[in-house]
């Protein structure tokens, strides 16, 4: 086909369809068996001759329904020189074995998932057809004449071939395998093992016209048309029969012996491996061992997944299934530790329990020198242990390579799991149904290490009615509370699962919930977000807020008429905001309609501030083709009306076909002037005088204050160091040490008011300390300045934090230890006057001997006197005479410091301060015994 031609029939044609004979240019030739007659026939909603490119819907050689079409051509000397055509199959595709037919290939029914498109290359006499929605990449390759299938399927990839492969045609399609490939049908290993597949049964009239005992024409066994040739090494019994969950292989070669390793073909580059497959009711085993490079400092990932069922073996039929996987990775030398993990999930139907709560599956993992990343509240769906617990087979079933999901887990660009010196993680969680009616899971996560991380994430669904093939709706959503205390965030949250519906499966629900708080050492401490669907249009959210999708639905009615409609609502520590919308549009052809409204309200505050805004829009749009030229009319009527203040403003638009016209009133929106405060305005906003600057002690602190009052006075503090700090909710320009020679200086970052728009102010603190009148060298102390993050909405140095970067850190106080004790090498002379007060008796005897006489008889142990301590303790005789000492002591001056008369706790609790009972010695036996020498009042 010419380019002259081909302009031709994109221009002439008429506005309804195209019509192209692909047969008569080589690169559009492998495609004509996808269309009847080798015909594209296109029922067009867009073409252009300029840039060569159709879309619209085509009928298809297979199916009765047409297939949407996007065609694009290229063109080299006047000729059409490639194609590209990109088919979406309808309903839910076509099996493999019908597209192979079509380009003379019988294959029998393959475990495959349908083909839901096709992708066509065609470039001068080659080409290459893609099959979309397989396992993997898969296709017909035509390449000087030679032309093979490839597919990829569980246990391995069907190649089917009618010409003999050279060993360079075989390398170049990137499986692991070697050699020469013989014709025919054949299944390609992991390891690298070629097996013949069985050929289908096929049937066709035996031509004699008659018919058997039920009036049916006979039948006889039609030829296969290709060869099957045999495979070198390979006994001639051998074949792979495909069943619906992979193949069984009939006399299998032995791919090993005692004593003799078995090795997979292929790079071990994280996409090969060891594949293991068993399918033989009522068990099957699928699983995989590979290796893969690792980033420095670690040398390779050894990693392996097992699945299994037993009886029924998947959620909703009655048997035992489960996984499990695992993984090393190794160092690449001997400073380095090793890297482990490892995850496991059972599961049953039904469960076990009643039907109020039954439990239907259990998980656990553990990772050791190893961080596992925590899914993002968008990331529940996909994350690979939270499905495993709610279907193992979702990360490593029959319908999953395991050797992909190995690598999804360990490789790729964002890993789920990654080494990490000094980490362990440990994941534990449940899969439950409630009243038979919501289907749940809930998994507890702990990351250790620098990123400490505390986390529950969880799914919950439920659909109506339960049971049957019609539901009216169905609502998932994940669930996620995340803690991380080192870094003093906290992340509460929910969305809902795309597959959510209501009413309808075409009317979607979607949307998100989220509540994040910063605190501790976090930059943004004091900062929170409760955020469900997102923010208003005009709010600069600070990038570590989080990004909701707007809560609402989106539905399709029969294809031309969609109805959508949005909600939001959020609340920061400066905003509150909220709105909605919705939309309903018809497309019919070359006619479109649409009606939409909506509704936004922001308010801020310090200092308050509103935006209100609402809009309804009406309108419908036609195109007609006059001769060569397509017009287009639309017709359009809508009016908006948006207010803002202090000082009130705001704007009226309307709109009427294409007379459109605004009438503002009142004040510009969002005048920095108009938003400025004064002193007293702003004074109200900052703390209150006691909490701006405060001292505070810290450690080696005894008693602080009177015992009148305890929280006010001085500091009584250990005489071995004693730490105190001041704080200040204020940024500080500078912090100033009193010194001896030179105060020590402490500088912060520039700051000013922003609600006054004043900038470049500075604040000093000076600390002095001073000691019996005389001022303390404060360089000889140990200071340590504190940096504290405050809000930019207020202390702004550049007069727009909404576009900053968040929250920055100022000098807001320091910490001041006193020095280390000095001691002393010697106790120095000691005098007689040293133990003046400290006296012996009887002199002379000191220091005592053995043969010394004890000065008091030995002690007794009588009984009875814990019982007798009790009985006297508070009676009202000892009362009285413990009042009358109190009395003559306050007459002489003598503090008692609230000593009662009454002893009630002590008398009764007396038995429990005595382990046992005392040891007493006769009273006046040692003044009996002492000294006559002795200093009177001494004995």
């Amino acid at each position: 086909m010419n380019e002259s031609d081909l302009r031709k029939a994109l221009e002439s044609a008429d506005a309804d369809s195209i019509a192209l004979p692909l047969a008569e240019s080589a690169p559009t030739s492998g495609a004509v068996p996808l269309f009847p007659d080798g015909t594209l026939r296109l029922l067009r909603d867009d073409a252009g001759a300029a840039d060569l490119r159709l879309r619209g819907r085509a009928p298809i050689a297979f199916g009765a329904e047409p297939a949407s079409l996007e065609a694009e051509f290229t063109c080299e000397e006047g000729k059409v020189a490639g194609a590209a055509l990109t088919l979406s199959l309808p309903g839910a595709g076509v099996h493999v074995d019908e597209i192979a037919r079509l380009y003379g290939y019988e294959l029998p029914t393959l475990p495959t998932p349908p083909v839901t498109g096709l992708t066509f290359q065609g470039r001068g006499d080659s080409f290459a057809l893609s099959l979309d929605g397989l396992a993997g990449d898969g296709g017909i390759l035509e390449r000087d004449g030679t032309r093979v299938l490839v597919v990829p399927a569980s246990g391995g990839h069907v190649l089917a071939t009618r010409d003999e492969l050279t060993a360079q045609q075989v390398a170049s399609l990137g499986l692991p395998l070697t050699g020469v490939l013989p014709v025919g049908v054949w299944l390609v290993l992991p390891g690298g093992t070629v097996v013949p597949v069985s050929a289908p049964q096929l049937v066709a009239p035996d031509g004699s016209g008659r018919t058997d005992g039920l009036g049916r024409p006979k039948t006889a066994a039609a030829q296969v048309p290709y060869a099957q040739h045999a495979y070198p090494g390979l006994s001639r019994r051998t074949r792979a029969v495909p069943t619906k969950d992979g193949f069984v292989v009939l006399n299998a070669p032995k791919l090993g012996g005692p004593g003799v390793s078995f090795i997979p073909g292929g790079p071990l580059d994280g996409h090969h491996g060891i594949e293991v497959v068993y399918d033989k009711s009522p068990l099957s085993v699928q699983g995989a061992l590979q290796v893969q490079p690792a980033q420095p400092p670690y040398r390779a990932v050894v990693g392996g997944l097992l699945t299994f069922a037993l009886g029924g073996g998947t959620p909703g039929s009655r048997g035992l299934y489960g996984m499990g996987t695992g993984a090393v990775v190794f160092p690449q030398d001997a400073g380095t530790q090793p890297s482990f993990f490892a995850f496991a999930s059972l599961g049953a139907e039904p469960g076990l329990g009643i039907p109020a709560f039954r439990l239907t599956g259990v998980a656990a993992g553990f990772g050791w020198n190893s961080h596992l990343r925590t899914p993002g509240l968008g990331d529940l769906t996909t994350f690979p242990f939270l499905q495993a617990l709610h279907d193992p087979s979702a990360i490593g079933g029959d319908d999953t390579n395991p050797v992909e999901i190995l690598n999804t887990l360990t490789g790729g660009a964002n890993p789920w799991i990654t080494p990490q010196q000094g980490a362990l993680w440990m994941t534990a969680g449940l899969a439950f149904t409630i009243g038979e009616l919501i289907d749940g899971t809930a998994m507890a996560l702990l990351q250790t290490g620098a990123d400490l991380t505390i986390g529950l994430l969880g799914t919950a669904g439920t659909s109506f009615p339960k049971s049957g093939d019609k539901k009216y709706a169905r609502i998932e959503a994940g669930l996620q509370l995340v803690v991380k205390p080192n870094a003093g965030e906290l992340t509460v949250g929910t969305s809902l699962n795309p597959s959510s519906f209501l009413i309808d499966e075409d009317c979607k629900l979607r949307g998100g919930v989220g509540l994040m708080v910063w605190y501790g050492n976090h930059p943004n401490r004091g900062d929170f977000v409760f955020s469900a669907g997102g923010y208003h249009d005009s709010y600069q959210a600070p990038a570590h807020y989080p990004r909701l999708p707007r809560i609402g639905f989106d539905w399709s009615l029969g294809g031309k008429v969609t109805v959508s409609g949005n909600a939001y609502f959020a609340l920061t520590p400066r905003a509150a905001m909220a709105g909605g919308s919705l939309d309903v549009r018809y497309k019919a052809g070359i006619i479109k309609a649409w009606c939409t409204a909506k509704v936004d309200a922001l308010i801020e505050w310090k200092p308050f501030y509103f935006d209100v805004g609402l809009s309804l829009s009406i309108g419908v749009e036609g195109s007609v083709k006059v001769l060569f030229v397509r017009i287009t009319v639309r017709i359009e009527v809508g009016v908006s009306l948006r207010i803002w203040g202090p000082p009130t403003g705001g704007e009226a638009r309307v709109k009427v076909w294409f007379i459109s016209f605004t009438i503002n009133f009142g004040h510009s929106a969002r005048g920095q002037g108009d938003k400025t405060l004064d002193w007293p305005a702003t004074r109200t906003m900052l703390p209150q005088a006691g909490a701006r600057a405060r001292l505070r002690p810290g450690n080696g602190l005894i008693s602080e204050g009177s015992p009148d009052n305890p929280h006010e006075g001085d500091w009584l503090v250990k005489a071995t160091g004693f730490t105190f700090g001041t704080d200040t909710q204020v940024p500080l320009s500078r912090i100033e040490l009193d010194a001896t020679d030179e105060d020590v200086v402490f500088t912060g970052p520039g700051f000013g008011i922003h609600p006054m728009r004043v900038t470049g102010l500075t604040t000093v603190q000076r600390v002095r300390v001073t000691l019996e009148g005389e001022t303390v060298d404060l360089a000889r102390w140990k200071a340590a300045p504190q940096y504290t993050a405050l809000p930019p909405q207020l202390w702004d140095e550049h007069g727009d934090p909404e576009h900053g970067s968040g929250q920055e850190k100022h000098l807001t106080g320091v910490t001041l230890t006193s020095p280390d004790v000095e001691y002393g090498h010697s106790t120095g002379y000691i005098g007689e006057d040293t133990f003046k007060f400290d006296p012996v008796y009887p002199q002379g005897k000191a220091p005592l001997s053995s043969a010394d006489a004890p000065l008091v008889p030995e002690p007794t142990r009588p009984g009875g006197v814990i019982g007798r301590i009790a009985d006297t303790m508070d009676t009202a005789t000892a009362r009285a005479a413990r009042t009358k000492v109190h009395a003559l002591m306050g007459a002489l001056k003598l503090d008692t410091g609230g000593a009662k008369s009454e002893l009630p706790g002590y008398a009764q609790d007396v038995t429990g301060y005595f382990t046992a009972e005392p040891l007493l010695v006769p009273a006046g036996a040692a003044r009996a015994t002492s000294t006559p020498n002795a200093p009177e009042g001494d004995n």
